[in-house]
């Protein structure tokens, strides 16, 4: 999620930015304050069909080996706000006991940040001789994702999410460099494929399984459903890839996601309370409303100076040495 200044892809980020609204939506229509809305449940689940698939196959997409030290930095980069909201978390939102497993159980949204460290080192130290053997990783970590669900793997440092997505990041990986709006010419049908794939939430709901595939299969047919929005998630993403206007100001935004996906959430939360305690709207119509509301409120805070580094701290430290000892010399 982290922005990349180099050869920068106006078309990616725009894909990135509408994906981040998809996750600030997905995440307003799930809070327990709209779970009498029926279409925000449809939406909900329509949204989590794709999103968080497609989500890591474009951070695998940005993915590559690197040098001992950019890994390490790249790293620590993903470990800092991983680490401090973390905390954040845990001291002012969590209020249950802290124990060692909570502790160690990324809060939230912050699981995609530890399976993202867990992606990228797999990826640094996986042979560079067998990365070339690119169905064989496919099928490997297909079965793996799979399998995964019998495992008594869960949120616990985010091992159930980190298995089961990892077959996109590959995927993002091996499509390095490659178009992704190749069949842009397509656009309605996709358009009407996304449409009709409103029936499956609307009608078989109870046939998706856990769409968040943060905990074990409850029985066999969990790994149906998991199997089936694999399957199904591929075109759906292929669809809004295509779809996904690509405007200056999108792709500018893009480049923020790691901020908009960090600081939508503590929003989240205190737009529930505030829902709560004053009696607001919770319709879906107006889950709509707040999710443009935050939208367009980070959109504004991504103007303050400084604001990409707002998730990184250590930076701005950095930065103030480095000043220091020019000064010095």
């Amino acid at each position: 999620m982290e922005a990349i200044r180099e050869n920068r892809n106006e078309r990616i980020d725009s894909i990135k930015f509408w994906l981040v609204v998809l996750v600030i939506a997905g995440h307003v229509f799930s809070q327990n304050t709209f779970k009498n809305s029926f279409l925000c449940r449809v939406s909900w689940e329509w949204i989590y069909m794709f999103h968080m698939p497609l989500f890591v196959f474009i951070s695998g997409y940005f993915s590559h080996k690197k040098s001992n030290k950019a890994f390490i930095y790249s790293i620590l980069k993903l470990l800092e706000p991983l680490i401090l909201f973390q905390c954040i978390f845990l001291c002012f939102i969590y209020k249950g006991e802290k124990t060692i497993l909570v502790i160690v159980t990324p809060q939230w949204i912050l699981w995609y940040l530890l399976s993202l460290i867990y992606w990228r080192t797999l990826l640094q130290f996986i042979p560079s001789k067998l990365l070339q053997n690119k169905k064989t990783v496919i099928i490997i970590t297909f079965i793996i994702g799979i399998l995964a669900g019998f495992l008594p793997f869960n949120r616990l440092l985010s091992l159930q999410r980190t298995f089961s997505f990892l077959p996109f990041f590959f995927l993002g990986y091996y499509m390095k460099g490659k178009s992704l709006s190749r069949f842009s010419k397509y656009k309605y049908l996709c358009m009407l494929f996304l449409i009709i794939t409103l029936i499956i939430p609307y009608y078989y709901s109870k046939y998706l399984g856990d769409l968040n595939q943060a905990d074990p299969y409850g029985s066999i047919y969990g790994m149906y459903s998991r199997i089936f929005i694999y399957g199904i998630s591929i075109p759906m993403s292929i669809s809004f890839i295509i779809l996904c206007p690509n405007r200056p100001y999108f792709s500018k935004q893009g480049r923020y996601t790691m901020q908009y996906y960090i600081y939508h959430a503590l929003i989240v939360i205190w737009l529930v309370a505030t829902i709560q305690k004053y009696n607001l709207p919770n319709s879906f119509v107006a889950a709509l409303l707040y999710t443009i509301l935050i939208t367009l409120f980070i959109w504004l805070l991504s103007y303050l100076p400084h604001f990409e580094k707002s998730t990184n701290p250590s930076e701005f430290l950095l930065k103030k040495n480095k000043s220091e000892k020019h000064t010095q010399i």
